[in-house]
């Protein structure tokens, strides 16, 4: 007869336990993500405002949204706009005047969550942003984007009008 031997491990959390590791995800780190991310239009570096697409988009985007808007950069001629002709993370063409007026956020799935924005600008007065959230290794990533005029970054990147 063989005998069954259990050997139980202290542990820091139950998702590190199951998902070898897996840091846990609250909506508090959630929160802090989305709220540093539009800290950067609120008080940019440059006068251009913050490199989200350039050399910083890997800590902003999941790597399944950041493939896609690389792909659709390649796609576009040289000296063309192509489809994404504004900023994704803030609805807008220009970012100035951008104001964070309320962030709430919603955990989902494992490893997911639902940031709802509120941006304040100048004209027009308020925009809604809806933002995807993944966990990856390296903390929250924008996943996919919503607005009244954009529902899906993602299904609007892959689609053939834009």
């Amino acid at each position: 007869m063989r005998s069954l031997r259990i050997v139980l491990v202290p542990c820091a959390g139950f998702l590190a336990c199951i998902l070898p590791g897996a840091q846990a995800q609250t909506a508090k780190q959630a929160d802090t993500f989305v709220r540093q991310l539009y800290g950067q239009y609120e008080h940019p570096v440059s006068r251009f405002g913050p490199s989200i697409m350039g050399k910083h988009a890997a800590s902003v985007f999941s790597p399944g949204l950041l493939a896609l808007i690389r792909k659709e950069e390649k796609a576009t001629p040289s000296g063309d706009v192509g489809k994404l002709d504004f900023d994704p993370v803030c609805s807008c063409q220009d970012s100035g005047g951008l104001k964070l007026a309320d962030v709430h956020v919603t955990l989902r799935d494992a490893g997911k969550a639902l940031a709802t924005v509120m941006l304040s600008f100048p004209e027009p007065a308020k925009i809604e942003v809806q933002l995807s959230l993944l966990w990856t290794p390296r903390g929250w990533r924008v996943d996919d984007i919503g607005t009244k005029d954009v529902s899906s970054l993602r299904k609007f990147l892959v689609s053939p009008e834009g």
